[in-house]
């Protein structure tokens, strides 16, 4: 492992340009497993969002060789139905994209403890799609089912 110096890496000169655009993982069906778990919040209207924002690790050599990557990421968002006191809303027809999520990586039975840790490292079959935005085109995970 090398040693890093910030001073000598803001000192270096490059001749080579930077690349501008991502090439996003490919659409289709992979295995993967969640490698990080990021929560998304916000204001609308006077009310408090939120969003979890699991990055799913794409587990498929052919795609890795094909981006050039040891590590091939995606994000999926799901947001989420919170109560006025700012806990996860366990109504009826609330939070329906966290069930699904839950039942493919077999968490979402009554009665069982769940905390949104218990989904790091858990496999599932993933479907990705893509979304254009602009001229960019973005990977994102479209479904989330058993393996």
């Amino acid at each position: 492992m090398s040693a890093f110096d910030p001073d000598s890496f803001l000192a270096q000169t490059v001749e080579q340009a930077n690349d501008t655009k991502v090439i996003p993982c490919p659409a289709g069906e992979f295995t993967g497993y969640i490698k990080d778990l990021k929560v998304s919040t916000g204001q609308k209207d006077g009310n408090t969002w939120a969003a979890l924002n699991p990055v799913w690790v794409i587990d498929n050599e052919e795609v890795r060789k094909l981006l050039d990557r040891d590590e091939v990421t995606v994000k999926q968002s799901v947001f989420l139905d919170l109560t006025e006191h700012g806990t996860l809303d366990m109504g009826k027809g609330k939070n329906v994209g966290l069930g699904r999520l839950r039942e493919a990586l077999d968490l979402n039975q009554p009665g069982q403890p769940f905390s949104f840790t218990m989904l790091t490292g858990r496999p599932a079959k993933l479907t990705v799609s893509h979304r254009v935005q602009g001229e960019d085109i973005y990977a994102d995970i479209k479904m989330v089912a058993k393996l």
